[in-house]
C-alpha cells in the first residue's frame, strides 16, 4: 500500500470491505434476474449501466458542477474494459451459479492485475507467488468435473472469464485515475452503445418484468455507480497485487450468500475452492507487510 499518511488504514480497510460486499451483492442481483428470466442479460447490463450513469451524473454534478458532465472525455482503457465485463458477466449468469461465477471472475482478474505488476515491475514477492498460486489451484479446481453435480458449463466458464479479462482491465485503469467519480461517470456513458450492439448481435425473446428491472437499477445505481466510484477512490492506495487479492474476499462473500439467500448448494470442490482463494488473500496481505519490514 502507499500514501498511508494522508488515508488512514482503518478507513481503508472499511471501505475495501464495503466495495467487495457491493461486488458481491451484483452476483446475486444478476443471478436472481437474469437465471429466473425476470429480465435478459442485453437489458439487464444496458439498464445496469443507464441507471449507474444517472447516479454518476447527479454525483458529479452536484460536486464538481455542470462542465464535468458536459466535457467528458472517454477513457479507452477503462471503455473496453467495462465493456469486456459487462457483456461476459451478465451472459455467463445464464450458465453459473452467483458464488462460483464469482469465484471464476475474481480469480481471473487476480491473474490479469498480477501480470500487470509483473510487467509495471512491481516486483511480486515470494509470498505475493505463494498467494496468487495457490488461488489460482482453487479456480481450476472449478474446471474439473470430479463428479457431475460440481461441474461447471464451459460456456458460462468462457463468458466469466472474458469479464474477468475486462475487469481487470478496467480496475488496472482506475490505478491512474485523477477524478475517480467523474473517470467512472464517463466509462458508464461511453460502454453504453457498445454493450447496445449485444441486442443486434443476440436479440432476446425474455419478457421484462418490473422485478427484473428493479434489480437491475438496484445493481446499477447503488452496487455499481457508487461501488465502482468507492473503488476507483481506494485503487491509488493499494498495490496492484493487494488490490487484486482483496478482491477475491467477493466470491467467498457471493458464496456464502448465495447459499443461504438463493438456495444454492455448497460442493465439495466449491468449498475448497473457497478455502484457497482465503489463503491465497491472507498470505498476500502478508506479503505486503514482509516487504515493508
Amino acid at each position: 500500500m502507499s500514501s498511508e499518511k494522508n488515508f488512514k488504514i482503518g478507513r481503508l480497510v472499511f471501505f475495501v470491505i464495503l466495495t467487495m460486499s457491493a461486488f458481491a451483492a451484483n452476483s446475486l442481483l444478476a443471478r436472481v434476474a437474469i437465471a429466473n428470466q425476470e429480465i435478459g442479460p442485453s437489458y439487464f447490463s444496458l439498464i445496469r449501466l443507464i441507471s449507474g450513469s444517472i447516479i454518476l451524473i447527479i454525483l458529479v454534478f452536484f460536486r464538481f458542477g455542470l462542465y464535468p458532465v458536459i466535457n467528458i472525455k472517454p477513457n479507452l482503457q477503462g471503455v473496453i474494459g467495462l465493456s469486456l465485463y459487462m457483456v461476459g458477466f451478465h451472459y455467463a449468469y445464464i450458465f453459473l451459479e452467483a458464488g462460483i461465477g464469482s469465484i471464476i471472475l475474481f480469480g481471473g482478474v487476480q491473474v490479469v492485475m498480477f501480470t500487470s505488476s509483473i510487467l509495471t515491475k512491481q516486483r511480486p514477492t515470494l509470498f505475493n507467488w505463494i498467494g496468487m498460486i495457490a488461488a489460482m489451484i482453487g479456480i481450476i479446481l472449478l474446471f474439473f468435473p470430479f463428479n457431475l453435480n460440481s461441474s461447471q458449463p464451459m460456456n458460462g466458464i468462457i463468458l466469466m472469464l472474458m469479464a474477468a479479462l475486462g475487469w481487470g482491465i478496467y480496475s488496472v485503469s482506475g490505478t491512474k485515475s485523477k477524478n475517480p467519480l467523474t473517470t467512472t461517470m464517463s466509462n458508464f456513458i461511453f460502454t453504453i452503445p457498445i454493450v447496445m450492439i449485444s441486442f443486434v448481435i443476440y436479440p432476446e425473446n425474455i419478457n421484462l418484468t418490473y422485478f427484473g428491472i428493479f434489480l437491475a437499477i438496484c445493481s446499477g445505481a447503488v452496487m455499481s455507480g457508487l461501488g465502482y466510484s468507492l473503488w476507483y477512490t481506494i485503487l491509488p492506495y493499494l498495490e496492484k497485487t493487494i488490490a487484486a487479492l482483496v478482491q477475491l474476499l467477493v466470491p467467498v462473500i457471493a458464496l456464502a450468500l448465495s447459499i443461504s439467500f438463493l438456495d444454492e448448494k455448497l460442493t465439495y470442490l466449491s468449498f475448497l475452492s473457497s478455502i484457497l482463494v482465503i489463503f491465497g488473500v491472507f498470505v498476500g496481505i502478508y506479503a505486503d507487510k514482509y516487504k515493508k519490514n
